[in-house]
């Protein structure tokens, strides 16, 4: 069988700010190219919808819709990433999301968390459901050169957090839960909520770094993350794909307490409470007090997701769509 050609596709807006959905796409395109396969990103670069055997779709957020349906009136098989998560009931974006449910032949789920929850909320026909594990980039395992991050940034012992700085990520409450320690915070991402980034600047004061972005994979992202005291990230959502990226760097991992967390870092990580101060206060006093000898650990635990094994999963996925 041809590997099938995949054009990759999500809400119009995505790009306007690009967080972890955003760099996912990316890693996964590029992933498919190294494996032979004609993996595109859907833009003015693309090819016409014709050229391609398959779309593999991220996000049910309502932007997307309408390009899907009109990919299906054209008769193409849809692989879903649903890439939501809820913890608790929205009923104004039911049908949107059960109307991505209809359009898609494939749901797939990278975890048994996400399935969970999503079959909680909404229409989920368990014919179209699919699994495969998370595809990380083992540019993250490379080794970066010693103090370069520290060196270009000027600092010496850090917390570092990476990703968009925003309410459901509740990077203010670590801020907060810092104040009366002497431990200083780097938050690597940009924004959305002018607002909410504006009170975390001004809570933070001095003692939180603010850098709107360093590049994916690079030497730098690599050092920043391996040469932390810990990467911290007590969202109100499971972490995702940002958390991953950092164990492969070899960082401590201080993460909220959630069912995905716990299926992907098992004991690896430190856990907390995201809403409790001083859950996460210790929580990244444990994580501090690591070895080398657990990093490593952490690192050897996920080094699976990104050694062939998902990417392959994902292949046999979209040639399942094709047939």
């Amino acid at each position: 069988m041809q590997r099938p050609r995949v054009l990759l596709t999500t809400y119009h807006q995505a790009f306007m700010k690009r967080a972890g959905g955003e760099f996912e796409m990316f890693n996964i395109s590029e992933t498919l190219r190294e494996h032979g396969i004609v993996a595109d990103l859907y833009g003015p670069f693309s090819r016409d919808l014709e050229h391609y055997d398959v779309v593999l779709h991220f996000s049910v957020h309502g932007g997307g819709l309408e390009l899907l349906r009109h990919i299906k009136n054209n008769r193409k098989p849809i692989v879903l990433f649903p890439n939501v998560w809820l913890s608790e009931a929205k009923p104004h974006i039911e049908d949107t999301v059960n109307e991505y449910v209809n359009l898609s032949d494939v749901i797939a789920f990278k975890s048994n968390a996400e399935h969970s929850m999503f079959e909680k909320y909404f229409m989920l026909p368990a014919s179209k459901v699919r699994h495969i594990s998370t595809i990380a980039d083992a540019a993250y395992m490379r080794p970066a050169p010693k103090g370069l991050f520290k060196s270009v940034y000027n600092v010496n012992e850090y917390l570092i957090g990476v990703g968009i700085i925003e309410p459901v990520k509740n990077q203010l409450a670590v801020i907060k839960a810092l104040k009366n320690t002497d431990h200083k915070l780097v938050l690597v991402g940009s924004h959305r909520d002018a607002e909410y980034y504006a009170a975390c600047q001004a809570a933070g004061g001095e003692q939180v770094m603010f850098i709107k972005a360093l590049p994916a994979r690079s030497e730098l992202i690599r050092s920043a993350l391996s040469e932390s005291q810990a990467f911290v990230e007590c969202s109100h959502e499971p972490p995702g794909l940002s958390a991953i990226e950092a164990g492969l760097a070899a960082a401590s991992l201080v993460l909220s307490n959630s069912p995905w967390s716990e299926e992907h870092f098992s004991s690896y990580a430190e856990y907390c409470d995201s809403g409790n101060p001083e859950s996460i206060i210790n929580a990244i006093e444990r994580a501090i007090s690591h070895t080398s000898v657990s990093k490593r650990l952490t690192q050897d635990h996920l080094r699976p997701l990104c050694e062939g094994y998902s990417i392959h999963q994902l292949v046999t996925l979209l040639e399942e769509a094709c047939r």
